[in-house]
């Protein structure tokens, strides 16, 4: 830390003023005088010093030494005695000193005198002379030029003295209390020039009349412009008139707050939250305003980071070794370096978001955003407003003030749309429109925004087919197909079963502080057996439930569900290619089954009018089951 500077009598009164004001003091009063500091060093050019002290007794060392051992000792009783000093120097002479204090403590002491009150003795002055080491002579002739006063008036004229130094004292005190104040002002104004400069939002100072009168540097980036191009000009003029709440706050002195404003820029369209506040002088006077401005990408990615809209998993979170997974994983990275849409197709829980989000956050958008929506599990009703946003008054319960989409959330990294085969013909349009044009209109509002994202799809369904069925847009499809993956089921990598299982189960095992060490290899036979319609994420369920199971370190068949052991032990009997004919069988009963329940629901909906609740009703189920299984089949009414 540094130490603080001791303070001087001339860092607290201008010399050419302490000249002034002693000058003025020796002429009036007929008296020689001189001001020095603390440490006895003059600050000042003597005022009417005889030739008698100056060229005779000061011209001699010890004569100039004698002199300031008196002076010292006349400013210590003065401070002693707080009167004062009036004292008589080895030459004879008679001075006078005044200490000027600051907080109690000297800082100078202002000297006068030079006088006598009788004739001086010539044999004493010839004595005195001698030992100083100069000519009596001319000692003799200066001392005679003394002028020679009466005691009263040397009382007299050490009494203005002291007054003069109590004035000086007063002068000191009141500039260093003055100098406090302008250090205090100067690091509040340092303080908040900082704080002005480091601001991670756009800062905006205008006068009362809306002209802009300093900018940060964050607003520079902000509008794409240096600040001297943005000072004194209209507020207004910037931003544009269809803010009114900005002018109100420097006319009608009114406050606001994340106000959402639309405006160009050479970048752009320019999209910020404001925020505003007028300025009062010290008589309550307006005087301007502060307009703060933040990016809204800047406020999309707070709230991304702060809800968890992060990637997580990379390509070696992946595991597995077998050609269908490296060729897909390979393909994938090859995808993660292009700007290009990718489509991945997969059984429910391979994987399909470890992939996207891995492709995410290998690719040139990975400091931004990763937005994961399920398409399959909106309802169709708040499918538009929850992608797209809304503004305030869109809808009956719309929040005050709007809020934006996934889309917005988004912009500046990518987005993720799960099961995009589940989405309603009518939000596959603007769907279209997002993926050509890269822009979005909130429901409920006329303003275009821009959206810089990059968009990921998957879906456990063949697209094709949906396609070919009507139920999915052939535009729209061959836009998202641009780059696609197939992500094999876990059946068909029996070979990197083992390994999934061993790396669940340490992972697991760490996190819930139960090592497993021993695997009993029946269990290993086991799960390559099964033919796991659940995927990865069954596999998943089967680690967390035989390490709950499981009593000591060692993992048995017992730990494992029935419908696995005895998938095993009808294997035996039941050839692989049978199992696979069964599971197609199943699916194509399942497959009939779905067909028939859709066409029912239409047939109802069509007697009903497209009443769905009395439809619901006549079909003998719950209206939100009837909601669902329209979802499901994609069933508009």
């Amino acid at each position: 830390m540094t130490k603080p500077k001791t303070i001087q009598l001339e860092d607290l009164i201008d010399s050419l003023f302490l000249q002034e004001f002693q000058d003025n003091f020796a002429l009036s009063v007929g008296v020689a005088s001189v001001i020095e500091d603390r440490q006895g060093h003059t600050l000042t050019r003597p005022s009417c010093f005889s030739r008698f002290c100056g060229e005779i007794v000061r011209s001699s060392p010890i004569g100039l030494k004698r002199c300031l051992t008196a002076d010292m000792c006349g400013a210590d009783e003065a401070v002693r005695t707080g009167k004062p000093a009036i004292y008589q120097c080895h030459a004879g002479l008679f001075d006078f000193a005044a200490p000027i204090l600051l907080n109690g403590q000297v800082i100078g002491t202002i000297f006068g005198g030079q006088v006598l009150t009788k004739e001086p003795n010539e044999t004493h002055c010839r004595n005195i002379a001698k030992t100083l080491g100069v000519d009596a002579e001319k000692y003799l002739a200066a001392i005679k030029e003394i002028p020679i006063v009466t005691p009263n008036k040397i009382q007299a004229a050490a009494k203005v003295l002291y007054s003069v130094a109590n004035t000086l004292s007063k002068f000191a005190y009141q500039s260093l209390k003055l100098k406090e104040k302008n250090r205090e002002i100067a690091l509040s104004y340092n303080r908040l020039e900082n704080i002005f400069n480091t601001m991670s939002d756009g800062v905006l100072i205008i006068d009362s009349n809306g002209t802009i009168g300093q900018v940060n540097g964050i607003a520079e980036e902000i509008f794409d412009r240096p600040g001297c191009e943005l000072l004194n000009k209209s507020i207004i003029e910037l931003i544009g008139s269809k803010a009114p709440f900005i002018e109100n706050v420097y006319k009608e002195q009114t406050p606001f707050n994340d106000f959402e404003i639309f405006t160009d820029a050479s970048t752009g369209r320019l999209h910020c939250l404001a925020s505003g506040r007028p300025i009062f002088d010290d008589e309550g006077v307006l005087s301007g305003a502060v307009i703060i401005l933040r990016p809204i990408k800047v406020v999309h990615n707070l709230i991304n980071r702060l809800s968890g809209a992060q990637a997580t998993f990379r390509f070696e979170d992946i595991i597995g070794q077998c050609p269908a997974i490296r060729k897909t994983v390979k393909l994938a990275s090859q995808a993660a370096s292009s700007l290009s849409n990718v489509l991945i197709e997969g059984e429910s829980g391979t994987g399909k978001e470890v992939f996207a989000q891995a492709i995410h956050n290998q690719s040139p958008r990975r400091k931004g955003p990763f937005v994961a929506v399920n398409c399959g599990a909106i309802p169709r009703e708040l499918m538009i407003s929850e992608l797209f946003g809304y503004t305030e008054g869109a809808f009956t319960g719309a929040k005050r003030g709007g809020r934006p989409g996934k889309f917005e959330f988004a912009s500046g990294g990518t987005i993720f749309l799960d099961e995009i085969g589940d989405t309603p013909l009518e939000l596959q349009v603007a769907l279209l429109r997002v993926i050509q044009e890269r822009k979005i209109t909130r429901m409920g509002d006329n303003k275009v925004i821009p959206v810089d994202l990059r968009i990921i799809c998957a879906t456990n369904k063949a697209l094709a087919r949906e396609v070919e069925k009507g139920n999915f847009r052939q535009d729209l499809y061959y836009r998202l197909n641009v780059i696609s993956l197939k992500i094999p089921p876990l059946r068909e990598r029996c070979e990197d079963i083992p390994h999934i299982f061993t790396y669940m189960l340490h992972t697991m095992g760490r996190e819930w502080r139960k090592p497993l060490h021993t695997v009993d290899p029946a269990i290993i036979t086991l799960l390559q057996q099964y033919q796991w319609p659940g995927n990865v994420r069954e596999l998943q369920n089967i680690v967390e439930r035989v390490i709950s199971l499981a009593d000591k370190d060692i993992i048995l068949p017992e730990h494992l569900p029935d419908y696995i052991v005895n998938n095993h032990a009808n294997s035996f009997t039941q050839s692989t290619s049978q199992i696979g004919t069964s599971l197609y069988e199943r699916d194509k009963i399942k497959q009939s089954f779905n067909e028939r329940e859709r066409q029912q629901i239409l047939d109802y909906l069509l007697q009903a009018s497209g009443n769905i609740s009395l439809a619901a009703k006549q079909m003998g189920m719950a209206r939100s089951t009837m909601y669902r299984k329209m979802r499901q089949y994609n069933i508009s009414y």
